[in-house]
């Protein structure tokens, strides 16, 4: 059974950087976000630092898919990162404080991209949530990000992401992560897990049986009812699920 805290991370699908088309309304814009919580879903998003320490959303280490522009986006400033646009929209990079404005109190999944020197982000990250009013949780394919949670702010719902890793070099830290291996040491309250793996993985099989299980990224109604049985929620894109989660929502 759930832990009644966790709950929430269950009743609502979860919109993957928003509810996006990437033409009109790209991912991880406010357009998106305002899009996602104007329709009743939860919002996936993910977070990194600029050069001078901004919390901005966007996914890609690299600018250039979304923008156009060359480069990581932890090589520019706010401001300078304040002139591109987002896919040739009137969409700028949002800032993290924006997002969380955006929201509008919807459930939200707050991944934190992978980086070094881990805790200034993740301290900036805390802050900010502390003032939004619903529901949140933290997320990382870094363990270490996920630690830093349990043993700086315990009180923070966060959680393991993970897939199968194939061209990952080092083969047992993918053998660790894939299996879920560092979960406990790292005080992981669910698993985030990808959509291609996730019915042939025994680690998230039980796992199952103590935290809520959150597959990603679900790319269509088909796909959403062949792995129904393996997940208690979902991070979707490329289409709009049918609403059978709120049919759960009492």
């Amino acid at each position: 059974m759930i832990n009644s805290k966790y709950k929430w991370l269950t009743d609502v699908y979860v919109a993957h950087r928003g509810l996006f088309d990437n033409v009109t309304i790209p991912e991880n814009s406010i357009a998106a976000f305002e899009n996602a919580s104007k329709n009743g879903f939860g919002i996936e998003m993910d977070v990194q630092a600029s050069k001078d320490g901004v919390l901005m959303v966007f996914h890609d280490d690299s600018l250039k898919r979304m923008t156009g522009v060359d480069g990581n986006l932890c090589d520019y400033t706010y401001q300078e990162l304040r002139q591109f646009r987002l896919l040739d929209t009137d969409c700028v990079i949002p800032t993290f404080d924006e997002f969380l404005v955006a929201a509008n109190g919807t459930n939200i999944v707050v991944e934190i991209k992978t980086h070094s020197d881990i805790g200034d982000t993740e301290q900036k990250v805390y802050q900010a949530l502390k003032g939004y009013n619903g529901n949140y949780c933290v997320e990382s394919f870094n363990p270490l990000i996920v630690r830093w949670f349990k043993v700086h702010a315990p009180e923070v719902i966060r959680g393991q992401l993970s897939e199968n890793y194939p061209r990952m070099k080092n083969r047992l830290l993918a053998w660790l992560l894939r299996n879920l291996k560092l979960c406990k040491w790292n005080g992981s309250q669910f698993i985030a897990y990808q959509a291609e793996s996730i019915a042939n993985v025994k680690a998230v099989k039980r796992w199952a049986k103590k935290v809520p299980i959150i597959c990603w990224t679900i790319k269509s109604q088909q796909q959403l009812e062949e792995l129904s049985p393996h997940f208690d929620n979902i991070i979707f894109d490329s289409f709009v699920p049918i609403r059978k989660d709120l049919e759960n929502i009492k």
